[in-house]
């Protein structure tokens, strides 16, 4: 969600306790490869760093089991406060002693920063530094979710416009994160799909500098007021960039799926899918017939839309969820 890498600067940490922390730990391996006979890994956002980190156990009380990994972010207002986030979302989920998915912005929002600077190694060094601060703090196998959502507007990395520069780009951030010593990076290259997104496929950077195709998939109301929910899911799986679109894709290029970000809920506005138990077996359904190799559920009330299951205001989608993927009670 794009309001998410706002706030992570404003956490409250200091930068001082944050790299005066300990010496590089073990690697963590990435999320395993799902196969037809092996259950994707399940994953969850619940806020940044040590943040999310306390509302963990609650989650999985409530999960009735222990995730396998989470999903975080780093802040993009500078390049400093991406080195900044690296090390506290590095720090606090290895204290957690959870494996993270990064999702690491291409560079900061400010319009001083470009694809094309990019493209040219403008950004190299800082880069390295976050790279360093991963594995530093025991990420050096973590999936980044490089230039997440890149096929909707509101990013600064936006391809659409300029998908050739955002190839360039990404093959560049890629080269330099693998170059760092220690790095065993994965990276995912992850889209939003749904009605009203343009195509990602003119930004698809190359099969040697992506290990998995991701797609976030929001159940928000792109239809009028009163449209069947079973409509909405059925437009959502198969009308163009969608489910079936990613699946056949991913198919193509030889790489596992994703669905780094996927919930239901409401916008500030009202709009949104809300309790929606047919989207939440749609997805499950989903899922099971076509293993990906991690999903993870954003249950966390963003203030652009609030989509949490675990705080008892979804109760349908809720027993829905708990039955796919919890511990029967």
């Amino acid at each position: 969600m794009f309001s998410v890498v706002k706030r992570l600067v404003a956490s409250g940490l200091a930068a001082g306790l944050l790299f005066g922390a300990g010496g590089a730990a073990a690697q963590q391996s990435p999320p395993a490869t799902a196969t037809a006979t092996a259950k994707p890994q399940i994953g969850v956002y619940l806020g940044g760093g040590c943040d999310g980190r306390k509302r963990l156990q609650a989650f999985e009380n409530w999960l009735g089991r222990p995730v396998d990994f989470v999903v975080d972010f780093l802040a993009w207002d500078s390049w400093d406060a991406m080195a900044w986030a690296a090390g506290w979302v590095g720090r606090c989920w290895q204290e957690a002693g959870k494996r993270v998915v990064v999702s690491m912005p291409m560079f900061p929002r400010s319009k001083e920063y470009s694809l094309e600077a990019g493209a040219r190694g403008d950004y190299d060094d800082k880069i390295r530094v976050v790279a360093q601060q991963l594995i530093r703090y025991g990420h050096g196998a973590a999936t980044i979710r490089l230039g997440w959502e890149f096929n909707a507007s509101w990013f600064a990395w936006y391809a659409t416009k300029k998908p050739d520069q955002f190839v360039a780009n990404w093959r560049r951030v890629v080269e330099t994160m693998r170059s760092v010593p220690g790095a065993k990076f994965r990276f995912d290259w992850n889209p939003i799909v749904g009605p009203g997104m343009a195509s990602p496929e003119p930004a698809y950077p190359g099969d040697d500098v992506v290990d998995v195709i991701g797609g976030d998939v929001y159940n928000n109301n792109y239809f009028p007021a009163g449209t069947p929910a079973e409509q909405r899911w059925q437009v959502l799986r198969d009308g163009p960039f969608g489910l079936r679109w990613l699946r056949e894709f991913a198919r193509k290029h030889g790489k596992p799926m994703s669905f780094p970000e996927w919930g239901t809920g409401q916008r500030p506005d009202g709009k949104g899918g809300g309790d929606d138990p047919v989207f939440m077996r749609g997805m499950i359904e989903w899922i099971a017939a076509n293993p990906p190799e991690y999903h993870a559920y954003w249950d966390y009330n963003a203030k652009d839309y609030r989509s949490a299951l675990s705080d008892g205001k979804q109760p349908l989608s809720a027993k829905e969820f708990l039955d796919a993927f919890g511990v029967a009670r």
